[in-house]
């Protein structure tokens, strides 16, 4: 426990500080016919480093109040679509500001923009649409509090997570890639999201079509999971535990603190969560006459923590340097009963992992005279390790019993070097270098016993993968009167060299080398001063990933095997989308369409095992061109000034490819469209002062996969949450899936004719406490002046 003292110490020795006296900021704001602007953002940023402090929104009537403001300078910062950004600096001292009414003006288009849609934020999920990205504000969403990052992701529009194998897609494709405070990790996304508490996470970033400033890897965009950061003044310090009960009982237990004097920002955070599961499940295989009966039990236990500091030099240097420590074990026990006319044997799978992370961060800004123009360094490492031994009792479909041992270290280095300058008068120029090297090292040693050609051998794999990138960039935007208008190109040379030794002999090496050209463009108009649409294009890569190339097996069962395949080659797709966005009163509406074209598309393939009877081995392989298209549509509205809802839905089209090979092992091809259709619903209720209650629901319909058919399923859940001590404290409870109806069933016609249905802990109750305090920091000069006082007026303590 030696490497979490620092945040302890730095958590509860901040607890001694001294308390401070909180003022408030209010006000109102119209347009210049009078009309009152609600549902207005309005942002506090500190003057000494231009660091973010607050934000609200006005009410229906035009009005904004900061009610707990520290004494200090502050920019005050109004946003309104459609209308040209108001700034006041305001120096507070003692007492409250109020100033009066503010009156926005139209935008005529003379300034350059960051083509912003509405922005509206209160305690839950909220939504805010920007040019090249959705934002989703968590703040305290009670149908997400105490569980993971999967489950917030979960109830984000066009955003999906696989309840069975964690696997993330975004518009129905699982080329998405995930980054967490801007930069990438070397998890999968499906261990990362097991990792991350979902109160640690403050906004996801949905990039569904990201512009040349990005990495172009991932056909279906970028997912960006901000985490909470301590930026206050003074210090605060945030306690949070709860409990959640299905068929097991779940903990977690989170402290995040910062200590601001100024110059200096310090913040960190201390995680730890105990997450046990139970799953059941059954695949019937008609074609064979064969079931297979599964039960899955999981232990899982996180513990992580972030630490770091912001040093604000001067007015034009700042650096920030953190890290993120995560460490993990996890227990599994998977139990197959394979059933016949005339058998039952029982299938045993044990697993023991520990996996451990480091992400270390340093970022460098430099600003110069004028507003918006800067140049940023920005160096990343991540480091993870990840130990698994599995242990396999097979009773079918013959008596044997085999060890493994896998490790897998991986290792992500990026330095990038940015450089934005906002001209007057025109357009901003956006430029950038980028270089990342990612490597992986992985093997598995198995006690299996194999005897081919008259050998005996055990079936070891070594593999090993580097891979370097060289990029550069740039972006040019502006504003033309009601038009917006940002293009961008991205320039990416990619080398990729590996090494693997499957057992008995099999040796092999990838050697590649090649250079691509990313353009992006997007467009806006503004319809009116509430209305505005957009069109956007880019063009994306996906490069197999380490796991997909490597031949070390993912995963073996009684009947069925996962490998990778070293020849794959990348995917290119080029994405268009059209939106539609529109200020109401109360409220915002928004649409989208997009299209996909893939070509060189990896589609999953299975081929007989020729070494077990009934057994298949699935993997991946390039095909031929595919096209993906889809709609979207939100709705966010306040009916009254105790309740709002937010209602989406999406629609998605893939077509998608399958290869299998028939009775004499020869390969052919089928063609499948995928559509599906989801629904979310969420409702805020403000029951009193102290009191809200939100409602969610969720609908996912029928869908074509490779193997078959997955049918709908649905759930709903409902959060309540108490404040008391001056909003300082609070209490929640939730139930998850009351009805308890969400569970996969599918049909399955590939590589066999059959059916599954699978069930987990959906259906949890939770209960949790959070507590917020902080204070003034003291500096030398004010601590010498109490002690002189308190002497020169005997009195003593």
């Amino acid at each position: 426990m030696r490497k979490y003292t620092l945040t302890l110490a730095f958590a509860f020795c901040s607890m001694f500080a001294m308390a401070q006296n909180h003022f408030s900021i209010k006000g109102s704001i119209e347009n210049v016919k009078q009309e009152k602007l609600a549902y207005t953002s309005v942002t506090l940023y500190n003057v000494d480093n231009n660091a973010y402090v607050v934000d609200v929104v006005t009410d229906e009537n035009g009005a904004f109040d900061f009610s707990e403001v520290a004494d200090g300078k502050y920019k005050l910062v109004i946003t309104e679509f459609g209308y040209a950004q108001y700034e006041q600096i305001i120096d507070l001292k003692d007492g409250a500001a109020d100033l009066g009414t503010i009156q926005l003006v139209e935008n005529k288009g003379d300034q350059a923009v960051e083509l912003k849609g509405v922005f509206i934020r209160k305690e839950t999920s909220q939504y805010r649409n920007e040019i090249d990205k959705r934002v989703v504000e968590v703040g305290n969403d009670l149908v997400s509090a105490g569980t993971d990052a999967a489950s917030v992701l979960n109830n984000i529009p066009s955003v999906n997570v696989d309840q069975q194998s964690g696997a993330l897609s975004l518009r129905g494709n699982e080329n998405v890639r995930v980054f967490v405070d801007g930069k990438p990790t070397s998890q999968s996304a499906a261990e990362l999201l097991k990792q991350i508490p979902s109160n640690q996470i403050q906004r996801v970033e949905i990039i569904t079509n990201p512009s040349a400033k990005y990495e172009a890897d991932g056909k279906s965009g970028i997912i960006n999971i901000i985490l909470v950061k301590g930026q206050k003044k003074g210090y605060n310090i945030g306690l949070t535990t709860g409990y959640e009960q299905g068929k097991k009982s779940r903990f977690n237990s989170s402290i995040n603190s910062n200590v601001n004097v100024g110059d200096f920002n310090f913040f960190g955070n201390l995680n730890y969560a105990k997450r046990p599961r139970v799953q059941h499940g059954i695949g019937q295989n008609f074609t064979d006459e064969i079931d297979q009966l599964f039960e899955i039990k999981n232990q899982n236990t996180n513990l992580s923590y972030k630490v770091g500091f912001d040093w604000f030099i001067n007015d034009k240097n700042a650096l920030t340097i953190y890290t993120n420590q995560w460490d993990g074990d996890a227990d599994a026990q998977i139990l197959t009963d394979i059933v016949t006319s005339n058998i039952n044997r029982n299938n045993l799978n044990e697993l023991w992992s520990n996996y451990n992370g480091s992400d270390y961060s340093l970022n460098y800004k430099l600003d110069f005279d004028k507003d918006d123009h800067n140049i940023v360094l920005d160096a990343f490492y991540s480091k993870n390790k990840n130990r698994d031994d599995r242990d396999y009792t097979n009773t079918y479909p013959f008596d044997n019993f085999y060890s493994e041992a896998r490790l897998s270290d991986t290792n992500n280095t990026r330095i990038n070097l940015d450089y934005t300058n906002q001209i007057v008068g025109a357009g901003k120029i956006e430029a950038g270098l980028q270089f990342r090297n990612e490597t992986l090292e992985s093997g598995m040693n198995s006690t299996l016993e194999i005897v081919e050609d008259g050998l005996t051998f055990n079936p070891n794999v070594d593999f090993e993968f580097d891979r370097k990138f060289f990029s550069g960039y740039a972006n040019y935007k502006q504003k033309f009167n009601k038009f917006g208008a940002q293009v961008g190109l991205r320039l990416e040379r990619v080398e990729d060299q590996a090494e693997w030794l499957f057992s008995p002999a099999n040796r092999g090496e990838l050697k590649k080398d090649y250079m691509d050209f990313f353009p992006s463009a997007f467009l806006t108009y503004d319809l009116t001063d509430k209305a505005q649409i957009s069109f956007n294009y880019s063009r994306r890569i996906d490069r197999p990933g380490m796991y997909q190339l490597t031949p070390v097996p993912q995963f073996t069962t009684a009947l069925m095997s996962s490998k990778g395949n070293p020849e794959l080659r990348p995917e290119y797709t080029n994405s268009f989308e059209l939106g539609y966005l529109h200020q109401l009163g109360k409220g915002s509406i928004s649409a989208n369409v997009f299209y996909r074209h893939v070509s060189d598309n990896i589609i999953q393939t299975f081929t007989k095992d020729p070494e077990q009877e009934l057994a298949f081995i699935q993997y991946n392989m390039n095909y031929d061109k595919v096209n993906n298209y889809g709609i979207e549509a939100s709705l966010n509205y306040r009916f009254t000034k105790w309740m709002s809802t937010f209602v989406s839905g999406d629609f998605t089209s893939s077509q998608m490819q399958s290869v299998m090979a028939d009775a004499n092992n020869t390969p052919t091809v089928e063609e499948i469209t995928a559509n599906v259709l989801t629904l979310r619903m969420n409702n805020n209720f403000t029951l009193s002062k102290n009191f809200t209650l939100q409602h969610f629901m969720m609908y996912n319909g029928k869908t074509k996969f490779l193997q078959g058919e997955m049918l709908d399923m649905w759930m709903m859940n409902l959060g309540l949450r108490y404040t008391f001590m001056e909003g300082k404290a609070s209490l929640s409870a939730r139930m998850n899936d009351i009805f308890n109806t969400m569970r996969a069933r599918v049909h399955m016609n590939n590589p066999y004719i059959g059916y599954a249905n699978f069930n987990w802990e959906s259906q949890t109750f939770y209960l949790g406490f959070t507590y917020n305090f902080g204070g003034k920091v003291k500096t030398r000069a004010e601590v010498q002046k109490n002690q002189t006082e308190v002497q020169g007026g005997n009195i003593g303590i």
